[in-house]
């Protein structure tokens, strides 16, 4: 830092002076302004711009951060209890719809297992009952009504046993391997973005923690802080630029999706979503953005480039170009940020010059007469 400001003092001093042409020099018109008039040589290092009318688009910084695409991620929350036998898959890995994620060993599961032999078990011997009664009947050694019985209790156990093997189907068993394991499958294809168990995890399903998260991460979602006092800045359909401290040179773009609603009570900002294509992989979930939102809405303005103003004593000040290579120091009054220029609100009218590159330099030698 003390390097750079020896280095602005020696280059300032050495613009200045250009000892083999006629140095800065100090003028003073009727009215007592005083003017600075610069040699050729110093004007060849400045460049001149006009003030003029222009249309341009309001932008709003903001800071936020990356997320899921709440619209492509799933969440496997735990739907028996048990211990966690083995897992399959890490975080960051892609998986396949229907691919085994882990396995519990689940008291839940052995239940339903149990149920499900009780209810085949009770299926067969009604089966078996009815096909008796069916011949008892035929040969007229059973009565009608108690034929119907059977029939009765055939259809309730072949019932009871529909229940329990869509049960157990539901909870991935299979009717061929009774064996009180539980198989945790992907229901959809995608990336393992949160994992939360390990192998020997105690899991319980009344827990409202998710064990797996998964997500394809080709859309990402972006959320940006906005101030209360510049809510009426935002619409949606505006266009978002996000850079994120991962990749400093790189500008993603998007547009204002989403709104939020609500105002949080203690930082008094309101959220705003917008939806980036990630088909690269670059943006992950939590990374921090600093986000630049750009109005559709288009304001005719008086602008002056940002280069061109100077803050000195809580003002703010241009050199204007008076001509034949003489300038004079301007007071101005800045409105709205638009991109790299400032709105004038009063001090320059249209058409006035103002040195736009150089305006630091030319300002210190004019402070210096």
């Amino acid at each position: 830092m003390r390097k750079n400001i020896l280095l602005f003092f020696v280059a300032s001093a050495v613009w200045i002076s250009c000892s083999s042409d006629k140095k800065a020099t100090k003028q003073d018109d009727q009215s007592g302004k005083t003017k600075l008039e610069l040699s050729e040589s110093q004007m060849a290092h400045i460049k001149i711009d006009s003030i003029r009318q222009q249309m341009m688009a309001e932008q709003l910084t903001a800071v936020g951060e990356v997320s899921f695409a709440e619209d492509n991620v799933v969440r496997i929350y735990p739907v028996v209890s048990g211990t966690v036998e083995k897992t399959f898959a890490s975080l960051g890995d892609y998986v396949q719809k229907g691919q085994r994620l882990a396995t519990l060993l689940s008291m839940d599961m052995s239940q339903i297992q149990r149920d499900y032999n009780v209810a085949k078990s009770n299926f067969s011997v009604e089966e078996k009952n009815l096909a008796r009664a069916q011949e008892l009947f035929s040969a007229g050694m059973m009565s009608e009504k108690e034929f119907a019985n059977a029939r009765k209790d055939y259809n309730n156990a072949l019932s009871e046993l529909n229940e329990r093997t869509q049960i157990l189907k539901l909870y991935g068993g299979s009717s061929s391997d009774l064996d009180a394991i539980y198989n945790v499958l992907a229901p959809r294809s995608g990336y393992i973005v949160e994992r939360n168990v390990t192998e020997g995890t105690q899991i319980r399903n009344d827990n409202n923690t998710n064990i797996f998260t998964i997500s394809d991460l080709k859309v990402v979602w972006v959320w940006a802080n906005i101030p209360e006092s510049d809510l009426s800045k935002v619409a949606e359909g505006d266009e978002v630029q996000v850079k994120t401290i991962a990749y400093p040179d790189k500008i993603f773009r998007g547009n204002v999706k989403k709104i939020g609603t609500m105002l949080d009570p203690s930082s008094r900002v309101i959220k705003i979503r917008t939806e980036l294509n990630n088909s690269e992989g670059l943006l992950k979930p939590e990374m921090f953005a600093s986000i630049v939102v750009t109005s559709r809405q288009r304001s005719s303005i008086k602008a002056v480039p940002q280069s061109a103003v100077i803050l000195e004593n809580n003002h703010y000040y241009v050199m204007r170009d008076l001509g034949d290579r003489k300038f004079e120091k301007v007071v101005i009054t800045i409105g709205k940020t638009f991109g790299n220029y400032y709105e004038v609100s009063s001090g320059l009218k249209i058409g006035d010059r103002v040195v736009s590159e150089g305006s630091l330099f030319v300002l210190t030698a004019y402070n210096r007469l």
